[in-house]
């Protein structure tokens, strides 16, 4: 594996920002409580009868009391950190030398720790993890492997689907599809979705928020860099994608409105929005803002034909955790025991844990009494995750920046596009090339 020295993780300490406008799966809705934040490790010998977990995640508490149950001497102790705090605090400990015993990672943050010191190799013994690996989709199962592929850092607990909420009574009064699939059906082509966009905002009804939301959409199929660190997005897909959002710029078809500002929610509130693509923690979301509109939303895939990944739950097991004995046993048993019984609406990782006869059937009545993690399997067997890597948060926000410059611009498809390539590659050079060169020195 790449292993860049502390200097490095230090690097990434005062770097780490929170990337894209996209929020992440939420393995069980948290508490709206403040977090506690993690208690400095005290650097004593490894206590047999404890295990530490940190977690972003609300609601990790029940899994390790179910884990508990076979241990009952032992001591689990589960810290939840702030999203906005946690990768900080994690990259801190591990530079420090005292991390917890295990570490929970959203996928979005996951380029922060796939090539950096600290993390054990799950495919070597003791753990053995290889044992697991047909037992995972091919492509989630790469997604947590170190940046240079070799060494598997990460064990995924689940993974999700990105998701289309509409207004299924606003489709049925102007004359659109108001079923699910037939809705993404009638979506696939660019030109419907424009269609439908135009007549609705002669209403005073939007479709998307911002000019470059429906390029947001093509890049949940497609990571920016491969694992050599070549740029990925200059492409038919993004040229594609470009295209639509000059066309929404073009027309006036944006809402400019921000749906977590106090307008934004309101216009979810009257209809003003009539469509919104999350993960599948939207409508608990929605529910929050709305709940006037109950019954109101459905659920369906992505428009323009895409399949998009929200993000997936990973466990990650620190070399100088205190107890990784213990630490890979919670895991094992989160991922190949516990999913089995549901995760809440999330999509196990583990193959042999889909197929819930009970989650498959549930219904959910905000959404019209619609099955939606019936729908959430069925898409992530069509979903392709793809690898993070330490550079995609700043070439994020310069992709971001150089395609809205060059759509205000007007300048053509294919020059946004190599303007934005062009900028990435120079601005992130020298870090590139450190990365390429310790991969060539492993």
């Amino acid at each position: 594996m790449v292993k860049l020295t502390k200097i490095f993780v230090l690097l990434l300490l005062l770097t780490v920002t929170t990337a894209g406008c996209f929020r992440s799966e939420p393995l069980i809705p948290a508490s709206t409580a403040p977090a506690e934040k993690p208690a400095p490790s005290t650097g004593q010998a490894a206590v047999p009868n404890h295990l530490s977990i940190w977690t972003h995640y609300g609601g990790i508490e029940t899994m390790a009391a179910k884990f508990k149950e076979s241990y009952p001497d032992l001591s689990v102790d589960v810290k939840v950190i702030p999203y906005s705090e946690y990768v900080g605090a994690y990259l801190q400990a591990l530079a420090d030398g005292k991390p917890p015993d295990v570490m929970m990672v959203d996928s979005s943050d996951f380029g922060n720790f796939s090539a950096i010191e600290g993390l054990e190799d799950l495919l070597k013994p003791p753990y053995q993890a290889g044992k697991y690996r047909n037992d995972f989709s091919p492509s989630l199962w790469d997604s947590g492997m170190s940046a240079d592929g070799i060494e598997l850092i990460a064990l995924p607990l689940s993974t999700a689907p990105t998701v289309t909420y509409y207004r299924e009574d606003i489709m049925k009064q102007y004359g659109f599809p108001s079923e699910p699939e037939e809705l993404a059906k009638y979506m696939e082509d660019p030109a419907n979705w424009l269609n439908m966009a135009k007549k609705l905002r002669e209403h005073n009804i939007y479709l998307t928020q911002w000019v470059n939301e429906t390029v947001q959409l093509f890049e949940r199929s497609e990571g920016i860099f491969d694992r050599k660190l070549n740029f990925m997005r200059y492409n038919e897909a993004f040229h594609k994608a470009v295209d639509i959002a000059k066309k929404v710029n073009d027309f006036g078809l944006e809402a400019h409105l921000d749906v977590w500002g106090d307008l934004g929610r309101k216009a979810v509130q009257d209809g003003t929005i009539a469509m919104m693509y999350f993960g599948t923690w939207g409508v608990e979301q929605i529910k929050e803002w709305a709940p006037e509109t109950a019954g109101k939303w459905r659920e369906t895939r992505l428009p323009f034909g895409l399949y998009g990944w929200q993000n997936s739950t990973n466990f990650l097991l620190p070399s100088n955790g205190a107890n990784k004995e213990m630490g890979w046993k919670f895991i094992e048993f989160a991922v190949t025991e516990y999913s089995k019984e549901g995760l809440s609406g999330a999509v196990p990782a583990y193959l042999p844990a889909r197929g819930n006869a009970k989650e498959l059937a549930a219904t959910n009545p905000f959404l019209g009494g619609q099955k939606t993690y019936a729908l959430h399997e069925d898409l992530m067997t069509r979903v392709r995750e793809f690898p993070a890597t330490p550079l995609d948060v700043k070439a994020q926000e310069i992709w971001e920046n150089e395609i809205a410059s060059g759509i205000e611009k007007r300048l053509s498809t294919k020059q946004i596009i190599a303007d934005a390539r062009d900028k990435i590659e120079q601005s992130l050079s020298k870090e590139k090339q450190i990365l390429l060169d310790t991969m060539k020195k492993k």
